[in-house]
């Protein structure tokens, strides 16, 4: 199971993550929070246990996207969302 962390700070998302943490696989963390917590609240929420989806709808030219997605994929993260 993934659970949305649609809230808009990073204390929010981590009360949250450590609430349910046992019963689900992977948070997604989209726009909102990423931008507002930075890239590094990928790695706190990984610090939970569970795995985590990047919900950014990389969306631009290939070569961006491209940059984009290998980027993420430093951050650790599982998945992730391209618009198409």
């Amino acid at each position: 199971m993934i659970a949305a962390l649609d809230v808009s700070t990073a204390d929010e998302a981590l009360a949250l993550a450590a609430e349910v943490a046992p019963a689900v696989g992977a948070f997604k963390i989209g726009k909102e929070l990423f931008v507002s917590a930075g890239p590094d609240i990928v790695q706190r929420v990984r610090d939970t246990g569970a795995e985590v989806f990047l919900d950014l709808k990389f969306h631009d030219i290939p070569n961006t996207v491209a940059k984009a997605v290998a980027s993420a994929a430093r951050l650790d993260v599982q998945l992730l969302t391209v618009h198409a």
